[in-house]
């Protein structure tokens, strides 16, 4: 990789009438298996998400020594591969203490875990499954990359440790990181959003975000740098490849008939940045804390599934973050059509939400010499993006679900309520009453009075 050196929320914003059944959620796994050398196998902690279309929004070009066949990596003969690359040994299959577990969604997962050697979380592509050696190629670079330049040592500290990147069979071997629960886990635990993990969140984005590139500039074939196809939605000549279930094919149908949706998103497509290398599919549960049980301060923070990498638009992440916030919150609340009511019965009061997205916000944009200067205007921008990242939510939660999911719905009408008013959400919504850099001091007393 090459780089150049809480005030009450107005309806108008939020989520508004929406008379559904409750909720019903995609199947989280379409094939797991387990084996065991020497001990019962333990289920897998990690699920595919629901597939978005496209998500890379296009494909990328590849050397040809990546053309060939790919060996599926079975528990027949994975054991013999890992040994072959020095990554296990014989002793280890000796005593009995290995643990392999399988599963796949995009591509083939194995989590092996030894009992007296390292624990590795491998990924290889399915040859059957167009894109997925691509993707690996993209995660495997943003590896390599933190890994072999010091100048990356920010992203770096974020990452489980690299192991072994293999082009020809489209395999990436990082460590498993032990004892490890998502963030969307441990909010659920808690019931609210600490405002210190918020900051530390918006100082980790901020640090990676500051792994420049020269905007116009050729950079390696991996990275399409192509803005997120919600952005393309409304110009799209043909979206029937996107009707994978009626509840979709409904939502779709929300989306395009929005009054000026289409123009806000194009705008937002127009002014897409391609300077900063991005995660494009920042969520709460490509977040991990470890080790459990530990005092959260004490737990160190990884960022994973960097498939989706590209050389993009840092307000796409942080959009992304700020959603996975307000999706917290709007997912607390009770089926139903009366907004009062809706609000009311939020078992996640915004107010309980709002110090940690001005926490989050204080920290990103106080660490960011790129955006610190125009806060206002990046805010602005994060805005549009995270409505945006709201409605591929929506259709994640909707795309293999035969009946139409309530929250999925609430979180389409959120997101265009956005983009209709972007000027009263920062306040109102997200409870950033001032973008410039402020202590967290201020964000902290908040949710004291709060």
């Amino acid at each position: 990789m090459r780089t150049s050196p809480p005030p009450t929320a107005s309806t108008s914003c939020g989520p508004q009438a929406a008379p559904l059944p409750a909720n019903r959620r995609p199947p989280r796994s379409n094939s797991t298996a387990s084996t065991s050398c020497g001990r019962r196998a333990v289920p897998s902690d990690r699920y595919p998400k629901a597939a978005a279309p496209s998500r890379s929004g296009g494909s990328s070009r590849f050397p040809s020594h990546m053309a060939g066949r790919m060996d599926p990596i079975v528990t027949r003969n994975l054991v013999r591969y890992l040994t072959d690359k020095g990554l296990i040994d014989r002793a280890g299959i000796v005593d009995g203490g290995m643990v392999l577990t399988m599963s796949r969604s995009r591509n083939r997962f194995v989590m092996l875990k030894q009992r007296s050697g390292p624990a590795y979380f491998i990924k290889q592509a399915i040859e059957t499954e167009p894109g997925t050696r691509e993707t690996i190629a993209r995660e495997a670079e943003v590896y390599r990359g933190a890994f072999g330049d010091d100048r990356l040592r920010p992203l770096r500290d974020l990452l489980p440790q690299f192991r072994l990147y293999d082009a020809d069979q489209g395999i990436l071997i990082n460590d498993l990181i032990p004892n490890s629960e998502t963030l969307t886990a441990v909010h659920r635990k808690l019931g609210t959003c600490p405002i210190d993990l918020a900051a530390r969140l918006g100082t980790a984005l901020s640090a990676y975000h500051a792994i420049r590139f020269i905007e116009g500039a050729p950079q390696a074939a991996l990275f399409p740098q192509q803005s997120p196809w919600i952005l393309r939605l409304h110009g799209e000549a043909d979206v029937s490849s996107m009707r994978r279930s009626p509840a979709a094919s409904a939502l779709l149908d929300i989306l395009l008939a929005a009054p000026g949706a289409g123009a806000m998103l194009g705008e937002l497509r127009d002014g897409w940045k391609r300077d900063t290398l991005i995660h494009t599919d920042m969520r709460w549960e490509n977040c991990l804390l470890a080790p459990k049980g530990e005092a959260l301060a004490d737990r160190r923070l990884y960022i994973i599934d960097w498939e989706l990498a590209d050389i993009g638009d840092a307000a796409w992440d942080v959009g992304s973050m700020l959603q996975s916030y307000l999706a917290f919150w709007i997912g607390s609340m009770p089926a139903g059509s009366d907004p009062a009511a809706l609000f009311a019965g939020a078992t996640v009061p915004l107010a309980s939400v709002q110090p940690a997205i001005a926490a989050f916000w204080t920290a990103y944009i106080t660490a960011s010499d790129a955006y610190r200067d125009d806060a206002a205007g990046f805010l602005k921008r994060c805005i549009g993006m995270m409505a945006a990242r709201m409605m591929v939510t929506a259709f994640e939660r909707s795309a293999w679900s035969q009946t139409t999911d309530s929250t999925a719905i609430l979180l389409a009408q959120t997101a265009l309520n956005i983009l209709a008013d972007p000027d009263r959400v920062a306040e109102e919504l997200l409870g950033i009453v001032d973008p410039a850099p402020r202590a967290l001091d201020r964000a902290r007393d908040r949710a004291i009075a709060a």
